[in-house]
């Protein structure tokens, strides 16, 4: 006689689906081209995100794999033939007259923003073809597009060849209104009034590096977006696109160790200087989810930061300002400047996959446990309070998904 065992499901992943089928969007734009992408937000946040898509690719990978292939398909298609692909993009409807002057848009006609997010989606790729076994094949069938659009960076955002991609506004970094970027921004930063000023200049521009850089724009060496770039470029390499694309990501990782690695913080920081003492923040300690990161580095970044509940190592980890900041705030309040504190669990899911990477999986497990029991605790929340547990932003929000991931 065989005994049928029967498993209860994993609260977390089924409650993530919940999520994610909810936010599911699908359609035909105007012209007839389909499209399939997880919202952010079905309310606050209807249209697709760069970034936020390639981690709710990699929650679907969790789910189902055959969404999280459709919604990288998607975000792939949206490229021009240049490979560029926007920070965000309208599928069935243009912006808002009301919300343009918000948007990096060069035009009312556009669909989608002249502006990048981290590039993580071959990175994102590479994790759903991991999950496809019943669809080998989407592991090479975006390989030529996929170079393209790394391709492009690299020429209209590294065209010195440094290995380290430049932004030209905040909100590029996915990071929005870190408090990095005030003491660079000053008025002009995320959420203040000047910042609609730092838009409409980058717009004559036409948001083109070159001629931001020429008349002395913001232009920063962001160190998240190129852990983002270094965690791309090295997928795309395995997943076919040869020596190119390896010498891309070793000569990214180089760079962010030459250039990046404050040795007397124990932290990473953005180049160039802003001429004061640099905000900790957890974009300072991604590059622990860099494989080759060297082991002397990763193990001040984890012990000295990470691990440190003076600083990140709260009882929902990991903030994203250390609360050892005099510009940390655990809530986001009026005027809405996020990252300035709250816990996110994309950044959380980030570090938590470089804890396993460099020998830390107690502490590994300790955050995947810690996170899960928050989102069982308040839900799928935009973002956390770091001691308090409290939910914040928006409801049933798709990148804390990600803790089914963990």
């Amino acid at each position: 006689m065989s005994t049928v065992v029967r498993t209860r499901p994993d609260p977390v992943v089924r409650d993530a689906a919940r999520v994610l089928f909810g936010n599911w969007c699908t359609g035909r734009t105007s012209a007839g081209r389909p499209f399939a992408f997880t919202a952010p937000d079905i309310r606050k946040f209807p249209a697709q995100f760069y970034w936020d898509s390639c981690f709710h690719a990699i929650a679907w990978a969790a789910v189902d794999p055959r969404r999280g292939r459709d919604e990288l398909r998607t975000l792939l298609a949206a490229a021009e033939p240049d490979g560029f692909i926007g920070h965000t993009i309208f599928w069935d409807a243009p912006v808002r007259l009301s919300r343009r002057a918000f948007y990096n848009l060069v035009s009312g006609r556009d669909r989608m923003t002249r502006t990048i997010h981290p590039p993580l989606l071959a990175f994102a790729w590479e994790i759903v073809a991991d999950a496809s076994g019943d669809d080998p094949g989407f592991r090479t069938e975006g390989l030529k597009r996929l170079a393209a659009h790394y391709d492009w960076l690299r020429a209209n955002r590294d065209p010195d060849e440094t290995g380290l991609l430049a932004l030209i506004q905040p909100d590029e970094s996915g990071l929005d209104a870190s408090p990095k970027f005030d003491a660079r921004l000053r008025w002009q930063a995320h959420g203040l009034p000047g910042f609609v000023t730092l838009v409409r200049r980058n717009r004559r521009d036409r948001f083109r590096l070159e001629g931001i850089r020429a008349r002395g724009g913001f232009v920063v060496h962001e160190v998240l977006t190129n852990v983002a770039y270094a965690l791309s470029t090295a997928a795309l390499a395995r997943m076919g696109g040869g020596a190119r694309f390896a010498g891309r990501a070793a000569q990214t990782e180089r760079a962010l160790l030459e250039r990046c690695w404050d040795a007397r913080a124990g932290l990473f920081a953005d180049r160039p200087r802003s001429g004061r003492r640099e905000v900790s923040t957890w974009a300072a300690l991604a590059p622990l989810a860099l494989p080759g990161l060297p082991a002397p580095i990763a193990a001040r970044l984890a012990g000295e930061h990470l691990l440190d509940r003076r600083r990140y190592w709260r009882r929902f980890p990991v903030p994203s300002t250390s609360v050892a900041e005099p510009s940390y705030r655990a809530r986001t309040g009026f005027p809405y400047r996020y990252w300035r504190g709250p816990t996110w669990i994309a950044s959380s899911w980030l570090l938590h996959r470089g804890l396993r990477l460099h020998g830390r999986a107690d502490a590994a497990e300790e955050l995947a446990a810690r996170v899960r029991g928050l989102v069982g605790r308040s839900g799928f929340r935009e973002y956390y309070g770091p001691d308090s547990g409290i939910g914040q932003g928006a409801r049933a929000f798709g990148m804390s998904t990600l803790a089914a991931a963990l």
